[in-house]
């Protein structure tokens, strides 16, 4: 921390504590007397500290290179597949961002998607309709989320589930099937693929989405994942 004198000189707080606690009542490069309030109750010069920081901050900034600009794509002028951009930390699908999305529904949307919602194709999502991956999916406001599980709010309901049979309990009869939720797995420091049930799970978040729908009687979209492809089914 810089503390400065009356006559404009500065010097490391610790240090100047030092000269004073030696008995010392001048400034040491130019003899001047100082105050005694100002060396029982020295201050620092925050002005100049401030300046210091800046300059060090600055200094790093142009070490690293200069920064690098990503603007937000609009919907409209997003390409019709998903797409890489050069922030992808790894090849293919694994970091892609969404294509375009073709429906004109809100993300909250319950029930099914129709054609009125379809400027595209004029037909809406048909049930059993296929996609090549969740991207596309996606794209046509099936399932939002990139990845398999419950797509919710838990204070608004749940709009679509994404089944891949990620639980041993759950259950698909093609008419009906049973859905074990999401949770209850140990998932810290290297295990994101754990498949082993470590503790009971919660109706909170994307769980609590999925009652707040069945209580209410809100229609919640199904989407499969069959061999390489997804399948959705109502």
């Amino acid at each position: 921390m810089l503390f400065q004198t009356p006559c404009g000189h500065n010097f490391c707080l610790k240090c100047f504590q030092k000269w004073i606690g030696q008995g010392k009542r001048t400034c040491a490069k130019c003899r001047s007397t100082i105050p005694s309030k100002m060396a029982s109750q020295p201050r620092i010069n925050s002005t100049l500290v401030s300046v210091i920081r800046m300059a060090k901050l600055s200094k790093s900034n142009v070490a690293a290179g200069p920064l690098k600009v990503y603007h937000f794509i609009h919907n409209q002028d997003r390409p019709d597949k998903a797409f890489t951009t050069e922030r992808a930390q790894k090849a293919g699908k694994a970091n892609a961002a969404s294509g375009k999305i073709f429906v004109t529904v809100p993300p909250d949307h319950f029930g099914p998607i129709t054609a009125e919602n379809d400027p595209a194709r004029n037909q809406g999502v048909l049930v059993g309709e296929c996609w090549e991956d969740r991207l596309e999916c996606r794209q046509w406001g099936a399932h939002l989320p990139h990845v398999a599980g419950i797509a919710g709010q838990s204070n608004h309901g749940s709009q679509s589930v994404a089944l891949s049979g990620g639980y041993e309990d759950d259950e698909d009869h093609g008419e009906w099937f049973l859905y074990t939720g999401s949770g209850g797995r140990d998932l810290s420091g290297n295990k994101r693929t754990s498949k082993e049930q470590s503790f009971d799970q919660k109706f909170e978040k994307m769980n609590e989405a999925l009652r707040v729908s069945c209580k209410h009687g809100y229609p919640v979209r199904v989407v499969r994942q069959v061999s390489l492809f997804v399948v959705l089914v109502y």
